[in-house]
């Protein structure tokens, strides 16, 4: 991602949805957080990609945050549910 500030453009391919408190820690002074298209082999390609300040993470791995993606986390969610209880009973295979 481009920022508007440096050029960027403002259409789709090049914008990402944040809050405000988000928006605001996106910057290039100390401390500030940077973002990045996933690249194409990544789980989450074309996503957002946000990376932390050297403090928070070292390695600069850029993350997706789940927090935007609401209907993925509740998948995932009741994916691990499901296979940490029992197969589900039918309500027709009841005795």
């Amino acid at each position: 991602m481009t920022e508007y500030s440096k050029g960027g453009a403002t259409d789709i391919e090049n914008l990402t949805l944040a809050c405000d408190a988000c928006h605001a820690m996106i910057h290039d002074g100390p401390g500030g957080w940077k973002t990045v298209a996933m690249p194409a082999d990544s789980e989450h390609a074309g996503r957002t990609g946000w990376i932390a300040p050297r403090h928070i993470d070292p390695t600069g791995m850029p993350q997706v945050n789940d927090r935007h993606h609401a209907g993925e986390l509740m998948a995932a969610s009741l994916a691990r549910l499901r296979d940490r209880t029992h197969p589900p009973v039918r309500w027709w295979s009841r005795p």
